[in-house]
Formats: C-alpha cells, sequence, structure tokens
C-alpha cells in the first residue's frame, strides 16, 4: 500500500512539474468589436491591411466583406494592384475580384489619359462574374470575344471592358506597383 502511494504521489509530482501544454489563449477569447473598430477606424491602415488584419482575427471573408462595405476596395473579397496586375498578366482574369477589378480599373484611368472609368462595386461585381462566368482568361480572349460582336452582360459597357482590359498595357502600372 505504501508503495502504490508512493508511486502515485511520485507520478504526480512529476505531471505537477512538467504541467501541460500551453495552449493557445488567442482563439480562446473571442473577437470583439472593440478589436474589430481598432482597425476599421485606423486611418493609417489601407483597406487592404484592413482586410489582412481583420482575417488575422480570424473573421471570414464574408464577415470581413460585411465590416468594411463602406471602404470601396475592400469590400469585396479584397485584392490590391499587385495582385490585380498578377491576374491580369498571369491569364487569370476568370479570377479577379470585384475590388481588383476597381483597383485595376483606377490605376488604369490614373496612368492613361483616354480611359477614364471608376466602378462602383455593382459594376466590379458585373465584370468579375462576367469573367468567371464566360471562362474570359486572358486579355486576347477578352479581345476575340468583343470582336465578334459579343456584349457582356450586365450594366457595364463593352468600351469599358476593352480600353481597360484589351488595349491599356498593364506594364505601364509597373512602377506604381507595390
Amino acid at each position: 500500500m505504501i508503495r502504490s502511494t508512493l508511486a502515485c504521489l511520485l507520478v504526480c509530482t512529476a505531471f505537477a512539474v512538467v504541467g501541460c501544454q500551453p495552449e493557445d489563449f488567442d482563439s480562446a477569447v473571442p473577437t470583439t468589436i472593440t478589436d474589430v473598430n481598432r482597425i476599421v477606424n485606423n486611418t493609417s491602415l489601407t483597406a487592404a491591411e484592413k482586410r489582412a488584419r481583420l482575417a488575422e482575427l480570424g473573421l471570414s471573408p464574408l464577415t470581413i466583406n460585411a465590416i468594411l462595405r463602406s471602404e470601396r476596395t475592400a469590400n469585396q473579397f479584397g485584392g490590391d494592384l499587385r495582385s490585380a496586375y498578377d491576374k491580369v498578366k498571369g491569364n487569370q482574369l476568370n479570377r479577379l475580384t470585384p475590388d481588383e477589378v476597381q483597383i485595376y480599373g483606377d490605376a488604369a484611368s490614373s496612368a492613361d489619359p483616354n480611359i477614364s472609368v471608376n466602378l462602383t462595386d455593382e459594376e466590379a461585381q458585373f465584370m468579375a462574374d462576367f469573367f468567371a462566368d464566360f471562362g474570359i482568361r486572358s486579355r486576347p480572349e477578352l479581345g476575340a470575344f468583343l470582336d465578334e460582336g459579343n456584349l457582356p452582360p450586365g450594366d457595364v459597357d463593352a468600351s469599358v471592358y476593352r480600353s481597360v482590359f484589351v488595349d491599356f498595357d498593364p506594364d505601364t502600372l509597373l512602377d506604381q506597383l507595390p
């Protein structure tokens, strides 16, 4: 009896000294509105940085879209000029987010005096959906689609697609890339 008690005491002492493995306490406490507001109201953060910080809190992309609904280029799954440029150059138009469409359109407008677009959230959504639904991956594919007299569905004029994604040279944006 003394041996089993002594063995039990020894085992308990060993567990007490070693302890349990530490837990990840960051995920143990749920995100609060204070945490979210601290990020959303931080004027030193760009829209893309706000999205990244909110994602670090464990919020889903849809929740982030709702929280950043007033951020024109961060309320539809985000992105930045680099990600938009990479998708345009990499023949991945069908993977552009609506935010990337807006960001790329803004950059094209600022770089080329012949382009004047300021896409709304709805217009950018139409364009992103069109690329995805029609499997338009590259600038030449889009050009061929438009050259055949086809019109993209939605409220965005075909001339906007052509000026921003066919005629505009994306390499003009190289000096603006992050």
